[in-house]
C-alpha cells in the first residue's frame, strides 16, 4: 500500500476537520421521522435515533478518509434509509487512491467512546470476577486509560461544571409535571435498583457504583427543552465544539434512593440536571478527582463505597439548571430525605 497520501500533524486535523464538516451539513430529518414515525416500520426510541444518528455521521466521516471500519447493522440500516431517501452513498474521498488519509483508529478520532452498543467491535466489559492483576483485564485497563487520558485532553478543566440560572420558568416546571403524571399513570419507567460491581468498566471507560432511583423516560415539554436551539448553542459554546441532544429522562427520586459514584456513559458527555419537585439535595461531584486514571478510579471507588468523602456539593434552586462534564468528572446524588423528581438533558460530541 502506498503511503503517499498518509497524513499526520496539522494536515490530518485539517482533512479531519473538513470531513466532519461534511457530514454535519447531511440533512436527515426525513430518515429520522420515518424512524420515528408511531405507525412505521421501525418505531425507534428517540434517544437510539439520536445515537446511532451520530454514529453513523463517525462512520462517514472515516469512511471518507479510506478508513473502511465495517459498520453495525444499525448503522448499515440508516446508511441504506438515507440513500434510498436521496442522500449521496457514503464515498472515499479521491486522494485516498493509495490508503487511508489518515493514520488513526476510532477511539483516538473519538476517545469519548460509541454511542452506541458494538460500534467498537474490540471492546470487552468487565467481567465482576476480573481484576486488575487479571493479565487480559490490565491490557484492557491500560487502553481504557489512554482513551481516557486523550478525552480529558479535549476539555478544560474550568469549564468542567456551570449553573444556569433560570433555566426553565415556573410555568415550564408545571409543563413538565404533567408529563411526569402521563409516565407515571402508563407506567413506561425503569426502575434501577442494585446495580453492576463497583470499579472500572473498561467496555464504556466508565465508574461504575450501586444505585437506586428510577428513570421515568421523557415527555413532549422535555424533549422541546431538550432540543431548544438555544440551549444547545450555549453547551456546544461552553464545550468548544458542537454538541448534539442524545437523550433526556425523567428520574424519580424516593426517600433513601440514590447514585453511587459514577461517570456517564459516552452519550452522556454533558449532562444538565434540573428540579421539577421537591428537595433532591446536593449533587456531589468529585473534580479533585478527574485526573486520576482508570486504575486509581476503580480502587477508590471499591474502597471508599459510594460515596467517597470529599468532593463538592452543589444545591440548585427550582429552574435553575446545573451542567456538569459527567462523563469526566465522578459524581454521586446522596440518600434522599423526600421525594423529588429532576429533568435530566443529556449531550454529546460527534466529535
Amino acid at each position: 500500500m502506498s503511503t503517499a497520501t498518509w497524513a499526520s500533524g496539522a494536515d490530518a486535523s485539517a482533512l479531519f476537520r473538513t470531513a466532519a464538516d461534511r457530514v454535519r451539513a447531511i440533512d436527515v430529518q426525513h430518515i429520522r421521522d420515518a424512524l420515528y414515525a408511531p405507525g412505521g416500520s421501525y418505531r425507534w426510541p428517540r434517544h437510539r435515533i439520536n445515537e446511532v444518528e451520530l454514529e453513523w455521521r463517525r462512520w462517514r466521516l472515516r469512511h471518507h478518509l479510506g478508513l473502511r471500519d465495517e459498520p453495525p447493522a444499525s448503522i448499515r440500516l440508516y446508511e441504506r434509509l438515507a440513500v434510498s431517501a436521496g442522500v449521496p452513498p457514503a464515498d472515499v474521498s479521491p486522494l485516498a487512491g493509495g490508503g487511508p488519509l489518515v493514520d488513526a483508529t476510532y477511539d483516538q478520532m473519538f476517545p469519548q467512546g460509541p454511542l452506541i452498543i458494538r460500534a467498537v467491535k474490540s471492546r470487552v466489559v468487565r467481567r465482576p470476577t476480573d481484576h486488575e492483576v487479571d493479565e487480559e483485564y490490565a491490557a484492557l485497563l491500560r487502553e481504557s486509560s489512554g482513551r481516557r487520558s486523550d478525552y480529558l485532553s479535549m476539555l478544560d478543566p474550568s469549564g468542567y461544571y456551570w449553573h444556569m440560572p433560570d433555566l426553565i420558568s415556573a410555568a415550564t416546571a408545571r409543563e413538565c409535571m404533567k408529563d411526569v403524571e402521563v409516565l407515571l399513570a402508563a407506567p413506561r419507567g425503569e426502575s434501577f435498583a442494585g446495580g453492576p460491581q463497583p470499579g472500572w468498566d473498561v467496555e464504556h471507560d466508565a465508574l461504575v457504583s450501586r444505585s437506586m432511583n428510577a428513570y421515568l423516560g421523557a415527555g413532549p415539554t422535555l424533549i422541546k427543552i431538550h432540543e431548544d436551539p438555544a440551549l444547545v448553542a450555549e453547551i456546544s459554546a461552553r464545550m468548544g465544539r458542537p454538541m448534539h441532544p442524545t437523550r433526556c429522562t425523567y428520574l424519580r427520586y424516593e426517600k433513601g434512593d440514590y447514585l453511587g459514584v459514577h461517570t456517564d456513559q459516552p452519550t452522556c458527555e454533558v449532562s444538565l440536571l434540573f428540579t421539577i419537585a421537591g428537595d433532591p439535595g446536593p449533587m456531589r461531584s468529585y473534580l479533585d478527582e478527574t485526573g486520576h486514571d482508570p486504575a486509581w478510579l476503580d480502587r477508590w471507588v471499591r474502597e471508599a463505597g459510594n460515596f467517597p468523602d470529599g468532593g463538592l456539593d452543589f444545591v440548585y434552586q427550582p429552574r435553575e439548571g446545573l451542567a456538569l462534564t459527567g462523563r469526566a468528572v465522578p459524581h454521586a446524588r446522596l440518600p434522599q430525605a423526600e421525594r423529588a423528581v429532576i429533568g435530566a438533558l443529556f449531550y454529546s460530541g460527534l466529535t
